[in-house]
């Protein structure tokens, strides 16, 4: 009896058939071809009937599409592509059959895959590497065992991302090769997970094995079973196609709905895109998602710093220096499209912009702005309005613990908003003798952008008050635990002792004492950093206006004030 071809072997044999065909197309195009495929084998799924299509049919179609796919990547061996990424074990938990918490717990982290210990078992189980079609398919049975109790899309739905993800991979092989590898190697574990739940269902209801090997060489004998050639010469597009589409929808005339007029579809575009982003608050209301470092915004925002310098240099030198150069930042924080990382400071700047508006008059910030017909310079005057401002006061000094102003420091932010032009935009709520659980549920209420406490704190944790008065000690890692849920909170301001002596932040601006602090020095600094925020200056020119106000006063040397600023502070660490 002839050994059974390796699975290799049917590759070449099959990407042999279809060699001249596949020259012919782009790499795209024999992909949409296996992904049309693929689409057959939903139809045991769904219950449906097809003309000429079985489930062995669909599977060995996915299969035959798939390996020419791989040849028109120009992968060398199926076998080593596939066992580098299943060297009989999940390449998540390294285990088989795979451990499905294990993989739960590990997949949709950032590191997914432990690439040296998935490589030393490659090595370990090079002996147990499969050689036919029916050993790939035991192992991934034995890998990831199908039940005949199993839902019925368990693959089908599976397989549907794993196509989408090697889409993507297609898209940026040129860059990105590697990552084709993985994701081609995943499609074929589904396809084989659905040729194994097949296998089940053939065997309970007709007790009969079904080989996906056989099938599959009966199909595909080494020539065009259409054609009869060793190479194929059927048609690109085969009259079966073109008869099964013409089922479809008849249109008599496909001129209006394949043709528009290209002028009137731009202006139709641009405006229903405004109309939308319109929908949405406009740039401000995608301050969280929106890359101000670049693009069209971007450069209105700098050609508005520049005018609104022009027009107030002779009256305020000072401001116009200061648009100047947050004209030059913003100029040059500006990320390549498609980055995933956005400098903190943009946000910064436009603050450091906002604050400089008061120094223009109505008719001046209108000229600046532009024509009142530019969507895009009105919706960068939206920007640059100030943004609304909620500050949670938050106080607590436990019996036996020694007394603080609390109340002069609310004091200070209640004045220095009230003597600002902030009017409403500002807000102060206050929790005093505040409990970890006061806390909790007033972020479940509002959403507040700065976050204070005054009270007092010790390495790497805040005191908190019990509801009879007493002492709880808070980690810091508990806080920044709950404001992760609460993004709308970017600064968090902990003025009391050591607070920030571990270096610890807890939101993207924190600012906190590295020793202890006198009382009065606290609630000075206080004093600064609200005039400096009502005046709608940036979280950095508050903390230094905060220091400056505490010093100028003397009320305490040394001051020993640390704003944390993550995402900057790790790049420079």
């Amino acid at each position: 009896m002839l050994k059974p071809p390796s699975l290799d072997e049917l590759y070449k044999t099959v990407a042999h058939i279809y060699s001249e065909q596949n020259a012919h197309r782009p790499a795209r195009e024999t992909l949409a071809h296996f992904v049309e495929v693929c689409g057959m084998l939903a139809l045991n799924d769904r219950q449906k009937k097809r003309e000429e299509v079985s489930p062995e049919s669909a599977l060995c179609k996915a299969l035959g599409w798939f390996f020419p796919l791989m040849a028109k990547f120009r992968v060398a061996s199926i076998e080593e592509l596939i066992f580098r990424k299943f060297p009989y074990a999940c390449p998540y938990c390294r285990r088989c059959p795979h451990d499905d918490a294990k993989c739960k717990t590990v997949r949709g982290t950032t590191k997914t895959v432990d690439h040296a210990a998935v490589r030393a078992l490659y090595h370990k189980n090079a002996q147990k590497r499969p050689a036919t079609l029916n050993g790939w398919q035991q192992m991934f049975q034995d890998l990831y065992p199908r039940n005949i109790e199993d839902r019925s899309s368990r693959s089908t739905v599976g397989l549907l991302e794993e196509l989408g993800e090697l889409a993507e991979a297609v898209r940026v092989f040129e860059r990105y090769p590697k990552y084709f590898a993985g994701e081609a190697a995943d499609v074929f574990s589904y396809i084989m997970g659905l040729a194994n739940e097949y296998a089940l269902k053939v065997q309970r209801d007709t007790d009969r094995i079904f080989s996906f090997e056989d099938e599959f060489i009966q199909r595909y004998p080494g020539l065009c079973v259409q054609c009869g050639y060793g190479v194929c010469v059927c048609p690109l597009i085969p009259e079966a196609t073109v008869g099964r589409l013409a089922k479809e929808l008849d249109l008599e005339n496909l001129d209006p709905l394949f043709s528009f007029d290209a002028e009137k579809f731009s202006a139709d575009a641009s405006a229903a895109a405004a109309s939308v982003l319109d929908r949405l608050g406009g740039y401000l209301g995608l301050a969280d998602k929106f890359p101000f470092d670049r693009g069209e915004v971007n450069r209105e925002l700098v050609l508005f710093c520049i005018r609104a310098a022009e027009k107030i240099q002779g009256e305020n030198s000072a401001v116009a220096e200061r648009l100047r150069s947050a004209a030059i930042k913003i100029g040059m924080a500006a990320t390549y499209a498609g980055s995933r990382k956005r400098p903190q400071e943009i946000r910064d700047l436009i603050d450091s912009v906002q604050g400089a508006i008061p120094a223009l008059s109505t008719a001046e910030l209108s000229e600046v702005l532009g024509s009142p017909n530019s969507a895009l310079s009105e919706r960068v005057g939206r920007i640059l309005q100030p943004a609304k401002i909620c500050i949670l006061f938050v106080a607590a000094n436990p019996i036996g613990t020694s007394q603080l102003r609390v109340q002069s420091e609310e004091r200070a932010i209640k004045e220095a908003i009230k003597l600002s032009n902030a009017g409403g935009r500002i807000t102060l709520t206050t929790l005093v003798a505040a409990t970890v659980d006061d806390l909790r549920r007033e972020l479940l209420q509002q959403e507040y952008q700065i976050l204070h406490f005054s009270g007092h704190g010790e390495p790497g944790a805040l005191i908190f008050e019990t509801t009879e008065g007493g002492a709880v000690v808070s980690p810091l890692g508990a806080l920044a635990q709950l404001l992760a849920q609460y993004p709308s909170t970017q600064c968090v301001l902990l003025n009391s002792c050591h607070s920030l002596s571990e270096l610890q932040s807890v939101a993207p601006y924190t600012i906190g004492m590295e020793n202890p602090i006198d009382d009065d020095a606290a609630i000075e600094f206080a004093r600064g950093f609200y005039d400096s925020i009502a005046a709608g200056r940036s979280f950095e020119f508050a903390v230094d206006q905060g220091l400056v106000t505490v010093n100028m006063k003397q009320s305490q040397k040394n001051f020993p004030v640390r704003l944390l600023k993550p995402a900057l502070d790790a790049a420079n660490s």
